[in-house]
Formats: structure tokens, sequence, C-alpha cells
């Protein structure tokens, strides 16, 4: 089969969804063909649903989730990289893929993911960059750890060492990088023993992101619409005055021997000590105007006895 026949077909499976779609690789499992599922799975079941594969000591990463962002103009990035043919090997392993879910909500970016993941699994998740990735994917191949003479920053330090000790990777993919470099990274982790499970998804497009606000408008306002109170509220015009006249005679029953003031004690103890302090410091500054000085300062003063 040609490479174009395939492309084709991964291009129409991916546009055919409504939500960003997703392939799940299981490392270990033997399947002879992918189970399709159409139906509308969040991403927080999809990622319950990834990581839940047992313990394994031979693998040193549970799952590796690669996440590829909107292309410049806002559509889906994976479609649009796989219509294009720029991932020939994830196609040679697109048949090996364990479960291939049409319909994901909730993709909205690496960080959602990421959150997801730790709502669901009890290791460390981190997000990190392809380069990340491959950095770490090649220290896993060669066990090989960073050199002590190697001078870094301490933030990069810290950062090498929170992905050493990382159980899932949510890997940021833009997908104007290289497509050789993401098509190469993307089938490494499919064949790696290191790595348990392998999830390759995308972030929905902008249209499809406003699609799916019109149809929440949608079903919100025909909630409000099906609910008890609004079939309560459809009543004869009669029944509501009449019901609105017993209401307004109960309340002026209920308010019988209640007075009203204007203000409370504390809003006049406020304003009667506004006008104190107000009268003070009038007082005080009228009674600082009223110092007077001499007018004219002389170098010589006249001798004592004798008249100016």
């Amino acid at each position: 089969m040609k490479l174009s026949v395939i492309t084709t077909a991964i291009a129409i499976t991916f546009g055919v969804a409504s939500a960003a779609p997703a392939i799940v690789w299981m490392n270990g499992h033997s399947s002879h063909a992918p189970s399709h599922s159409s139906d509308i799975v969040d991403a927080r079941s999809l990622m319950a649903s990834s990581l839940a594969g047992g313990d394994d000591s031979s693998s040193a990463l549970a799952a590796v989730v690669f996440v590829i962002g909107r292309d410049s103009n806002g559509s889906e990035g994976l479609r649009n990289l796989a219509s294009s043919g720029k991932l020939p090997s994830v196609h040679q392993r697109y048949a090996s893929a364990d479960s291939i879910h049409h319909q994901v909500s909730g993709v909205e970016s690496s960080r959602t993911m990421a959150r997801d993941a730790r709502s669901v699994f009890e290791g460390k998740v981190v997000e990190v960059t392809l380069n990340e990735f491959n950095r770490k994917l090649s220290s896993m191949a060669q066990n090989s750890v960073d050199s002590p003479f190697e001078k870094v920053s301490k933030s990069e330090q810290k950062r090498r060492r929170e992905i050493a000790q990382a159980d899932v990777l949510i890997v940021s993919v833009n997908p104007t990088d290289d497509a050789s470099g993401i098509d190469s990274s993307i089938s490494a982790a499919i064949d790696s023993s290191a790595i348990r499970n392998v999830v390759l998804s995308s972030v929905r497009s902008v249209d499809e992101v406003k699609h799916a606000r019109k149809l929440a408008v949608a079903d919100r306002f025909n909630k409000v619409n099906s609910s008890p109170r609004s079939a309560t509220a459809r009543r004869l015009e009669d029944q509501a005055n009449n019901q609105n006249n017993a209401n307004n005679q109960n309340n002026n029953q209920q308010m019988d021997g209640v007075y009203f003031v204007n203000m409370t004690p504390n809003i006049f103890a406020g304003l009667l000590f506004f006008f104190m302090f107000v009268f003070t410091a009038h007082l005080g500054l009228s009674c600082m105007n009223m110092i007077e000085g001499q007018d004219v300062y002389v170098k010589k003063m006249p001798h004592i006895g004798r008249e100016v």
C-alpha cells in the first residue's frame, strides 16, 4: 500500500472527529488490530485508562503523552501533519496501536493534560518540551547521568533532576518545528522498552472550541427551559394576581409594629465625630492664624535709653 493511501486514511480519521483524536500504544499488548472508539471521551478518562497499565518495574516511564499544538491559522496540528505526509514513521505504527479514540474532549493544552494526569495518577507528572524529552530518552537508552564537569545553572540542574524523577511526561509539541524530528521522537518513544504507554493527541482547533461553546450554551438554555421552575412559572394571569395579593396581605400583617429609622447608631456616631473634627480643626487653624509678629527687622538695634 502506498504511503499516500495511508496518509489519506489517517487524515480522514482525524477529520471526521468533532473533538481532538488520540492514539494509544501500550507496551506489551499484542493486539492484531487497534480498537476504534467513536464515543466522546474526556481527557481525564483517557489519562486514567492510559496510566492504569499495572506496575512494570522494567519501564522507567509509566507513560509519555505527546500533545501537538495548533497551527498558526488555529487549525489542528496533528491532522495537518498527518494529511501532509510528514509523519511516515507514525503512520507505519498506526496499525500496531492498542486503541484509537476519535473524539476526546477537554484537550485544551499540554498544561490541562498534565493537570488531568495528576488528578488520576499518584506518581510525578512533568510537562516538558520535545528537546527535553529527547535528552531524557537518550539518557535512558545509554543509562547515563549528566556529567559533573558540565557547567549548568542551578535552575537547569533543578529542571533536569525533576525530569529524571518523573513517572509521566507530557510533551508539548509545536507543529511548526521540524516534522522529521517530531516523527522520529514519537516513533522512538513507541519502540522504546523503557516507556510503558505512549499517547498521541492534539489540541482542538479554534473552530471546534467555538462549536463546543455554542453547544454548551444551547444545552444550558434547554436545561433552564425544561426545569420544573419554568414549568410552574407558566400560570394563568388571574391565579398569579391572586397569589400576589395574598402575599402582600401576609407581608402587611407581618410588618405591624415594625419601625424604620433613617440611620443606624453607628452612622449617627460617625456623623457627630466628623462634625466635631471639622469644628476642632477650624478652631485650631483660626487660632494659629491670629498669631502675629513684627513686620520690620533691623540689623542695628537703638541704644538703650534713647527714643527711636
